[in-house]
Order: structure tokens, then C-alpha cells, then sequence
């Protein structure tokens, strides 16, 4: 009876181990970790007593699941395998596979955010491509190295993982900073690009980095979240921010909470990446993509937040004055790219007026809807 329960206990350990929780169990298949916590704890147990366990063992396998933060109704828990490879020598990253029929997808996200803010909308697109999603160096659980945030290392690790998941060739969808690497893969290696779009990602950072060049990095448009006291109110403040919820492992993922109180405590990525991360953004020339791209905006662009620079008197008047010198600058060119990619023959520019920057979070049907039409249209006959 003794040995019983020092058997049980195993697994309960693993179970704790691994963040499951019995609400959980039948919500999904385990995380990796799951499986290999309990893998582990079972290799513990006599031959003679396994028989009796396994019930109790697969049941904890399925409370497994990778986040201590109820799934919601837009956040399925069957999502996704886990794996990392290597996309560049010592550095691996993330990659969500979604599985699905059909040539690849490729999500890649935004600057902050890892591969699993795209948990929801990727599952829309496995009925007519086999979906993965990436989370780039110095995010979440990727590598953290202290370089390489520049738009073309950015990329070039995006062509690794594609070589380690043995993919010749895939479309993509990027939102934000990954629109630079969309841009850069398309200009640099056309051949390895199916077709393109952009999620709110067209704006042109690398003019914001040569903007800052020489001053200290501003206030960035992000969501202020210290001193929140749960993952649910990081939860309802990012959702209240962005216009909809977050998947539930994204908020795990992207963010680092006191393991005894469950207050937040910082964001999950390497002190410098978001900082590299804007100064290494390259100017490129959106006009040179041939396509077939689809193009979806909110249609603001970075005048606003430069306006806000302008305006913001906590900052040194020097820099206030420059900002004010750059908003005509940036103003007419915004202008004159939406108008050019409008005009484009290989691209689909259009605006999504008031979605805001996550505009698959705010407009959900109408982004799936676009882009299932787009794929439609481009794919082979």
C-alpha cells in the first residue's frame, strides 16, 4: 500500500510539475512536457502496479495543458505540437505546428508577441494549408541571444526553420515587425515565397530607426501592465487595449508572472530585443514586391504616435522638436505608399478602417474571409 501511494505521488508531482490542473483533464491533448513529466514518473513505478495507474496517469496527462489560464471559447486547447529547431547556429526557435492539408502557412508575429497570439486565427486556414507558426529569437520560449535583431538576421532565421522543417517553399502571414521579414524574404529569396500577407505591417519601421537614430529609445505604444495582480488581469487589460482577447497561451507565453502570487512581473523576451529590435529594422521598398500579396490596414500608420512624441512634455524639448521636424515627413509618405501599393498590380491593399493594429482580434470573420478569398484566388491551378 505504501509503495502505492509513493507511486501515486509520483504522478501527482509530475502532474504539479508540468502546471496541470484537474479542471483541465479532458480539455486536450498534454504538451510535450506534459508527456515527458509523466514518462518520467511512470519509468518510477513497478512493473506490477503500472496496470492500476495507467487510468490515473493518462488522465493527468490530459490536464497537461501548457497554460495555467483557462482557455476561453475563441481559445481551443487542441491546438498545436510544440517543437523547436534550429534556424541559425545556437539559436532555436519555437514553432507551432497546426497541422492541416495543403502547401505551408507561415504565421510570423509581431514585435512582443510570440507564435501563439496566432492560436485562434491559424486554425481557420488548415483545411487548405498545413499551418505552422514561429516565434522569433529573443521572444518567449525561443533563444535569447544577445544579437542578431536586425531585419535581415530576422529573416535569415525564418529561411532556417523553413530548411530544418524541410520546407522548399510556404506562404506567409506577418503582422507588424514581421512585415519587414515578409519583405526582405520576398526581395531577397522570391523563390522560397508562395504568396504574402500583411497584417497591419506595412509601415515602414526602418524610417522610425533612422528617426531615433542617436537618441535615447521613447515610449513605444505598448500596454502598461505593472502592477496587475493575476494573468487575468493582464488578460482583460490587453484585451481592453487590443480590441480582443489574446489566446490563453499567449498571455503564458509573452509574459512572466510571480510564481507565488501570480502577479505580473515583465514581459518575456531578452532585455535588448525590443530595443535592437526597432533600431535593426531595415529601410525597404514595399514597391519592389511583385507579389501576389494581400495587404490589411488600420490605415494609421506611425504619424500618430510621432504626433504623441511631438506632443509629450515629459520628453526633452530637443526630441519633441525633432518629432515635430519628422511628422510632415512621415505623413506624406505614409500617403504616398498607400497610394502606391493601392496601385499595385501584384498586391491587394486594403484598409480595415478602426480595426486597430490587431486587426484579427477586432475583425476576425472579415480578415479569415480576405485572406481564404486571397488563397483561393493564388493558389495553383
Amino acid at each position: 500500500m505504501g509503495a502505492s501511494r509513493t507511486a501515486l505521488k509520483s504522478v501527482a508531482a509530475a502532474s504539479r510539475l508540468c502546471g496541470a490542473h484537474p479542471a483541465h483533464a479532458g480539455k486536450g491533448r498534454a504538451s510535450p512536457r506534459g508527456r515527458w513529466c509523466l514518462a518520467k514518473a511512470l519509468a518510477r513505478i513497478p512493473n506490477h502496479m503500472r496496470t492500476n495507474l495507467v487510468g490515473a496517469a493518462l488522465l493527468l496527462l490530459a490536464a497537461c495543458d501548457s497554460s495555467s489560464l483557462n482557455p476561453g471559447p475563441d481559445d481551443p486547447p487542441s491546438l498545436h505540437q510544440v517543437t523547436r529547431v534550429e534556424a541559425a547556429r545556437g539559436v532555436e526557435l519555437e514553432v507551432l505546428d497546426h497541422g492541416g492539408q495543403g502547401p505551408a502557412l507561415v504565421f510570423l508575429a509581431g514585435m512582443g508577441s510570440t507564435a501563439h497570439i496566432f492560436d485562434a486565427l491559424a486554425l481557420e486556414f488548415r483545411d487548405t494549408h498545413h499551418v505552422y507558426a514561429l516565434t522569433r529569437r529573443g521572444y518567449g520560449a525561443s533563444d535569447w541571444p544577445d544579437t542578431g535583431y536586425d531585419t535581415a538576421t530576422l529573416a535569415t532565421d525564418v529561411l532556417g526553420a523553413l530548411d530544418a522543417l524541410g520546407l522548399s517553399k510556404a506562404s506567409f502571414a506577418g503582422h507588424s515587425l514581421a512585415g519587414d521579414e515578409l519583405t526582405w524574404l520576398a526581395l531577397h529569396h522570391p523563390e522560397r515565397v508562395e504568396a504574402l500577407v500583411y497584417l497591419d505591417a506595412t509601415d515602414s519601421r526602418g524610417e522610425i530607426a533612422a528617426f531615433l537614430e542617436g537618441e535615447p529609445l521613447p515610449p513605444l505604444p505598448f500596454s502598461v501592465l505593472d502592477g496587475l495582480p493575476s494573468r487575468q488581469a493582464v488578460a482583460e487589460r490587453l484585451a481592453q487595449d487590443l480590441g480582443g482577447g489574446l489566446p490563453a497561451h499567449e498571455v503564458e507565453q509573452a509574459y512572466e508572472f510571480d510564481a507565488a502570487t501570480g502577479a505580473y512581473l515583465r514581459e518575456r523576451r531578452h532585455p535588448g530585443a525590443t530595443e535592437q529590435s526597432v533600431r535593426g529594422a531595415a529601410i525597404l521598398d514595399l514597391e519592389r514586391v511583385q507579389g501576389p500579396v494581400l495587404s490589411l490596414s488600420d490605415g494609421q500608420g506611425f504619424t500618430a504616435w510621432v504626433e504623441a512624441l511631438a506632443a509629450a512634455e515629459s520628453l526633452p524639448l530637443e526630441f519633441r522638436e525633432k518629432a515635430r521636424g519628422f511628422l510632415p515627413t512621415i505623413r506624406q509618405h505614409e500617403t504616398d505608399l498607400e497610394a502606391a501599393l493601392r496601385r499595385h498590380p501584384g498586391w491587394r491593399h486594403l484598409q480595415l478602417e478602426g480595426a486597430g493594429h490587431y486587426i484579427w482580434l477586432t475583425n476576425r470573420a472579415e480578415v479569415v474571409t480576405r485572406m481564404r478569398d486571397f488563397f483561393a484566388a493564388t493558389a495553383a491551378p
